[in-house]
């Protein structure tokens, strides 16, 4: 036996060496001012740039601005990897699953490719780089260039390569459009938007990899779980052309919100997961059955579907393009029909997609909002352009809304085994046209940017509503952790700078006058942010209750569920992870056992109308065996609005909050804070109520 043993020996230490299919590449460095640092990949630029103290946090302050020069640079990214550390296999593949910005591949001193689409994957043979020595290495780097700067020179002609900006392909292609981003796959939303920072970046943003196995996204419909099929019924009738969503021949009412990125940088680390579980599990909480992934941020991680998937939340995901028609030019098309290949092949396993929808709202930007005139466009490049949207998404000027032959369309049909619908792009109609309520999907935009009173809800209820709300600025909590003390006044520079909507101060404070009588110049910041709130959850809350209760709508998602960055906007989720008054609304109206009399009564009297007695309540808190902390109230006079937050503040919601009572109720509810491990046993709870500020205004 001794001797079998030691016979054995050499084999089980050949087991144990042996090598893995895959080496993750995330030994990498970049360079500044002509050094190295270390960087973290998965990551980019500004993540890097933050973790070597070169730059401080674009939240904070308005240090956005004094960030810009980052986009503006070029950036080089290396790592050198020894043959014996390599896996074994007659072909190794180098696999890059996202490149964000345009960069040029350089391995061993020889240009090997240029890439500009952040949602492809890239892949690339590089045995012949290791023959020779045991002790060869591959050396990979890549330059990222900016994209919408002029030209930059040549640093080496031989493993550099200088790429156009996209201000030179605008010249090149010969027809301006409303934004150059429209040259470059990149994430729309990273260069601003009126909710968002612009800060353009660049890096590795997914795994890099050496395997021997050439990665493949090929899927079998066995692959699919066996779950019901949810469809899209896009019907003439007597009213216009419905869009209802059936499962097994059931309609089903839809019920939740749009999805953006859940940072301005949305790797997926520990704090970016923890993130995506919060927000999922809120939005269930809340009685949502669907969210919209919206075209102006990314294709989300599979982290993001797979929650989904266990949730049982359905997914209405968005092709990435969004705002601007896009070019057609070869180079482009061919780009498009690659990522959306990879991208619908990759997504196709998880069953919670139930609809693949071509654009955000290009077709409604296109037809309403003054391009033409704008960019004085020709005849012939009208036609053009009119082309590309026909070729890229299937547009047309008819209701239709259906294409089986553009780059997308042929996309779903070849790569995703359940062929699940799809619509050439949302919403059908803009809100100016009489068709936005008659036809198809709905972005009703009239309340807020057209600066309608909430009521026009009511009459502007379509098909289905996937685009309205109302802004509001997150508490003072939130506040206080991205403005200096020395700010927190509502005009103050860091409060502007995260206000990124031009007309949004004029138009809270508009309706916060109609609908409560405030003068915002009258109010603290800490009551302006409680009060912006209320007034987001009264309208954005009338909103949902009217497509609740209109039986020609057949769904309501509102805009929007989260934040990438704290700032003033439409979520009804802060940032740091704080329900706001919007989403205890939501979850009070998208209950199963929702009243929805009694909710008409509710909206039958404004705010300012109403009786404020002062405020006196009993509180009283426990902390449970397993750490959770439960809160009782006892009303002594009727309270409207009382809001609970612990002292000092800890990320979370409570089960109930911003709630109406009346004299000798009780109510009861449960802190659940964003961290599970939150150490609850020394907090205090702060009360607040719209009793208080109105007694303050007397």
């Amino acid at each position: 036996m001794k001797q079998l043993s030691l016979l054995l020996l050499p084999l089980l230490l050949a087991a144990c060496a042996t090598k893995p299919d895959t080496l993750e590449l995330t030994d990498w460095q970049f360079e500044y001012n002509g050094q190295e640092y270390p960087a973290t990949v998965p990551g980019f630029i500004h993540t890097d740039l933050m973790a070597n103290g070169i730059i401080s946090n674009p939240y904070y302050g308005t240090n956005e601005d004094s960030v810009q020069w980052v986009g503006d640079s070029v950036w080089y990214y290396g790592t050198t990897i020894r043959k014996n550390d390599l896996p074994e296999g007659d072909t190794l593949w180098l696999v890059f699953d996202g490149l964000a910005g345009q960069a040029s591949l350089v391995i061993n001193g020889e240009l090997i490719d240029v890439m500009d689409n952040m949602f492809c994957q890239y892949i690339y043979p590089v045995t012949d780089f290791l023959l020779g020595l045991d002790d060869s290495i591959l050396s990979i780097g890549l330059s990222f260039w900016p994209t919408s700067n002029a030209l930059y020179p040549t640093l080496d002609e031989e493993t550099c390569e200088v790429l156009p900006s996209d201000s030179a392909k605008e010249a090149n292609y010969g027809i301006p459009l409303p934004e150059r981003r429209a040259f470059t796959r990149i994430a729309p939303y990273q260069q601003g938007w009126d909710w968002g920072p612009k800060l353009s970046t660049c890096g590795i943003w997914k795994p890099a990899y050496i395997t021997n196995q050439r990665p493949t996204n090929n899927l079998s419909i066995q692959n699919i779980p066996n779950t019901p099929r949810v469809e899209l019924r896009q019907e003439q009738d007597s009213i216009g052309q419905s869009f209802s969503f059936y499962r097994d021949g059931k309609l089903l009412f839809i019920k939740g919100a749009n999805w953006i990125p859940v940072h301005s940088f949305p790797i997926l680390d520990s704090a970016n997961r923890a993130r995506y579980r919060h927000l999922l599990c809120s939005a269930k909480e809340a009685g949502f059955n669907m969210l919209r992934v919206w075209g102006g941020g990314i294709y989300e991680h599979d982290y993001f579907y797979d929650l989904c998937d266990s949730l049982g939340l359905m997914v209405w995901q968005d092709f990435i393009f969004a705002g601007t028609p896009y070019p057609d030019n070869a180079d482009m098309l061919g780009s498009i029909d690659r990522e959306v290949r990879h991208q619908v092949s990759r997504l196709s396993k998880h069953p919670c997609i139930v609809l693949w929808c071509g654009n955000n709202e290009v077709k409604n930007g296109w037809e309403d909002w003054g391009w033409q005139g704008q960019y004085n466009w020709t005849p012939e490049q009208r036609a053009r352009l009119e082309k590309a949207m026909d070729t890229i998404f299937g547009y047309s000027g008819t209701s239709s809304n259906t294409s089986t032959t553009s780059i997308l369309a042929k996309a779903v049909r070849d790569c995703d085994p359940m062929h699940r619908p799809y619509i050439t792009t949302s919403p059908l109609y803009g809100w100016g046209h009489p068709e936005c309520v008659t036809h198809g999907d709905s972005h009703y935009w009239g309340v807020w940017w057209g600066e309608e009173p909430f009521e026009m809800y009511r009459q502007k209820t379509g098909r289905f509503m996937s685009e309205y709300g109302f802004q509001s600025y997150p508490l003072l909590s939130t506040i206080r952790r991205f403005c200096p003390a020395d700010q927190l006044a509502i005009d103050s520079p860091t409060m502007r700078n995260h206000q990124k909507h031009g007309r949004g101060r004029e138009i809270i404070d508009k309706a916060m006058l109609r609908y409560y009588g405030f003068d915002s110049r009258s109010l603290s910041l800490e009551d302006y942010a409680y009060v912006s709130q209320l007034l987001q959850a009264w309208g954005t809350g009338y909103g949902i209750l009217c497509h609740l209760s209109d039986p020609r709508c057949a769904g309501t998602l509102y805009w929007q569920l989260n934040d990438c960055w704290p700032v003033a906007s439409w979520s009804s989720i802060d940032y740091y992870g704080n329900w706001k008054a919007l989403h205890y609304r939501a979850q009070a109206l998208f209950a199963d056992d929702a009243d929805l009399d009694r909710w008409q009564r509710y909206y039958s009297v404004y705010p300012k109308d109403r009786s404020y007695p002062e405020a006196q309540c009993n509180i009283g808190q426990d902390w449970q065996s397993d750490g959770s902390l439960v809160v009782t109230v006892k009303a002594e006079s009727d309270l409207y609005d009382l809001y609970l937050d612990t002292e000092p503040h800890v990320d979370g919601h409570f089960t109930r909050n911003f709630a109406d009572m009346r004299a000798g109720d009780k109510l009861r509810t449960v802190f659940v804070p964003v961290d599970p491990k939150a150490d609850l046993r020394n907090v205090k709870i702060k009360v607040k109520t719209l009793n208080a500020l109105y007694q303050k205004a007397r």
